[in-house]
């Protein structure tokens, strides 16, 4: 696996400097560094503790719509609401599987959402936090696209 990485690094790096104009940082140091699977989820940040955070140009209000809206879709129902200062958080349950959402308004017409998964009581899961943000990002397309 090791080996593969690094030509496929060094295919990149071919190419980076080639004829092809395009230059090594705007590939991304997150997908150099992170594997090319992840350049996909460019914006998308992760902590060390399992929080996956993404901003999106949508006020509070019209991405907590969107956010309720797709957890339904998945089957995720919302079994707790609670707003602290100008955050609100949600808490969905899945099977084996509790979703914690914490959306923290930058402006009036940005919000930054972080996802927590935990399955049992100390495991996270980033798969399933990936995809439920993936999953909004589409809503949110959607949405805008509707004219919203």
């Amino acid at each position: 696996m090791g080996h593969a990485r690094v030509a496929l690094l060094a295919a990149l790096a071919g190419l980076a400097t080639g004829c092809t104009g395009i230059e090594l940082p705007a590939l991304g140091a997150a997908a150099l560094s992170a594997g090319i699977g992840n350049a996909v989820r460019a914006g998308t940040e992760y902590t060390v503790t399992g929080t996956a955070y993404r901003t999106f140009t949508l006020s509070l209000e019209d991405l907590s719509a969107v956010v309720r809206r797709t957890l339904e879709h998945m089957e995720l129902p919302i079994t707790e609401a609670a707003a602290h200062d100008e955050r609100l958080t949600l808490t969905a349950e899945g099977i084996e599987r509790t979703v914690r959402l914490t959306f923290t308004p930058i402006s009036p017409a940005v919000t930054r959402l972080g996802i927590t998964v935990k399955q049992g009581i100390i495991r996270r899961d980033r798969a399933t936090a990936s995809e439920i943000i993936t999953q909004i990002e589409q809503s949110a397309v959607l949405l805008k696209s509707a004219g919203r």
